[in-house]
């Protein structure tokens, strides 16, 4: 006030206390009880016949019937004082405090919701407490004040860091974009590349194959030889399995007389088994590697179709014979079937039977015949072919590597996008938060809450985490980025997936200070951190509210 003369330091204080005067005036515009300042132009007769029209227009009443504890409006807006009516608001004026509107169903009930008394007048009488309430309001008005000025320093930083994690990434974007063209011009070379060197191995391979088809053509002659001997041990056991069970049984061989070793008209079940290679019974399989080989030269004798193998044959009659015994698996008559076959001529010199022999397959178990291993040595390709294998097989490789490394551009180019997508506040503020992770321990559990990613939870007896959420959007209102919400979470015994809404207040250093379950599966998470933190915004609102008070 220095500088000013006295004359016009009187005036202003005239002007101060006509202010006031008109301030006070208008504080006591007359208007039905429970009707705030704002809308008491609503709360006035008609000039003429004394009536007021409800505020939905649904009917008009007298106006002596406002406030008559009887509900004449579908609104509920002709009792604003009473609780007669369910959908009604009583205003609480509060002065010297914030003024609140609460539900007429509160009025007249006994209990003090108005801090000014003026929902009870008519009942009891409650003390104003409005101006202690103000005073401590204020007091804590200048603390959250002095709270976000602070805070919004540690926010700018957050914000310098989260713009500067935004460049780096988009820069990161341009770089992958650069090299995602280069690799798609280099895999344009190489499918090229692999094209030739596929269409030259193709063509060597080709060859290679007809030249093999020759060569399996000529030994085809050879390969049906064991088949013959095959159908030939095939039928001997179908003559054997008299039951027709599949499988030949010493039983079924102790009836084939050709098979009594020591002559003595009997097959025994041991000379049986013999021939079973000591087995109760076997299949086809093992028949035809291990009883037949046995079986078929006293067969053959039998038939007269054997002979010793001295003195010389013929050469029509060696062949034919040759023919016969060209198989993996029947061996020429022992010393021990030679007596069983009753010709002394059978015992022939040993060198011609080991000759015999080395052709012998290893015995087998029951129905574990010698099965056809499948060859995985690589064909044995000429020097050339090989060649051109090789380098057809460099080129896909060299392709493949080119088709990785796309994949990895993208992946990484969608990893920024998404970063990019999740919505970091206006000004970046919250992109330090993700990435990070903070927790909270009660008595029971120890809650995890990672910004942008998830919600969790874990018994601090130990076991499994359990997800609360993960990560969806911001659904703050009016404010946006005072609320995130994390949806999706693990699945209740017989009930919804798990979900997590994080409240976020504006503090010094990021913690969550509180965790509760106020539903069944939904989780409530109190979180502060500096990005909360407006001091501008703070102080729009406490304007604000001064208006209102």
């Amino acid at each position: 006030m220095q500088g000013l003369g006295v004359s016009q330091m009187v005036l202003i204080a005239l002007l101060v206390a006509l202010l006031n005067l008109n301030a006070g005036a208008a504080s006591e515009v007359p208007r039905p009880l429970g009707v705030s300042l704002a809308k008491a132009s609503l709360y006035q007769p008609r000039a003429g016949d004394n009536s007021w029209t409800c505020l939905d227009g649904s009917r008009s009443i007298p106006f002596s019937q406002v406030n008559d504890d009887y509900c004449d409006c579908a609104d509920g807006s002709d009792e604003p004082g009473t609780s007669a009516c369910t959908k009604g608001q009583f205003h609480c004026l509060n002065k010297g405090h914030q003024s609140v509107d609460i539900p007429s169903s509160q009025v007249q009930d006994g209990i003090c919701d108005c801090c000014d008394g003026s929902d009870e007048a008519q009942v009891v009488g409650c003390p104003n407490t409005c101006l202690e309430l103000g005073a401590a309001a204020a007091v804590q008005r200048r603390n959250e004040a002095e709270l976000h000025k602070r805070g919004a320093e540690r926010r700018l930083e957050m914000i310098t860091r989260g713009k500067q994690l935004r460049a780096e990434r988009e820069a990161r974007r341009l770089e992958l974009e650069q090299r995602r063209k280069e690799q798609e011009l280099l895999r344009s070379e190489k499918e090229q590349l692999k094209k030739t060197a596929e269409a030259l191995e193709s063509e060597a391979i080709e060859i290679y194959k007809e030249q093999q088809r020759e060569v399996e053509a000529e030994t085809a002659q050879a390969e049906q030889e064991p088949q013959q001997t095959r159908q030939e041990a095939s039928l001997s056991f179908v003559r054997y399995d008299t039951n027709k069970d599949g499988f030949v049984e010493v039983t079924e061989l102790m009836v084939d007389m050709n098979l009594d070793r020591d002559r003595n008209g009997v097959v025994t079940v041991e000379e049986a088994k013999f021939f079973l290679d000591e087995r109760e019974r076997v299949d086809l399989d093992a028949f035809v590697t291990l009883a037949w080989p046995r079986i078929k030269p006293l067969a053959m004798l039998a038939e007269g179709l054997f002979h010793p193998p001295h003195p010389p044959k013929p050469e029509t009659e060696q062949a034919e014979v040759t023919t016969e015994a060209i198989q993996p698996t029947p061996p020429k008559p022992s010393e021990e079937q030679a007596e069983l076959a009753g010709d002394e001529d059978i015992e022939a010199d040993e060198e011609g039977e080991e000759d015999q022999y080395d052709d012998e397959e290893p015995d087998v178990g029951v129905g574990e015949a010698s099965p056809d291993v499948e060859d995985v040595t690589p064909p044995n390709y000429d020097p050339e072919t090989q060649r051109l294998i090789q380098q057809a097989n460099e080129a896909r490789n060299a392709l493949e590597e080119v088709e990785r490394s796309l994949r990895d551009i993208e992946q990484e180019v969608r990893e920024i996008d998404d970063q990019n997508n999740k919505g970091y506040g206006q000004t970046e503020e919250w992109a330090v938060h993700d990435g990070q992770c903070y927790n909270f321990e009660d008595r029971e559990y120890v809650y995890t809450l990672c910004p942008f990613d998830r919600a969790s939870q874990k018994s601090r007896s130990g076991g499994a985490e359990t997800t609360l959420g993960r990560w969806e959007n911001w659904i703050g209102e009016p404010k946006k980025y005072s609320q995130q919400k994390y949806a999706n979470g693990a699945s209740c015994w017989n009930g919804p997936n798990r979900s997590a809404i994080i409240n976020i207040r504006c503090a010094l250093e990021p913690k969550i200070t509180a965790v509760s379950e106020p539903n069944r599966c939904e989780y409530y998470f109190e979180f502060e951190t500096p990005a909360a933190c407006d001091s501008e915004a703070f102080q729009a609102d406490s304007e604000k509210l001064h208006d209102e008070l």
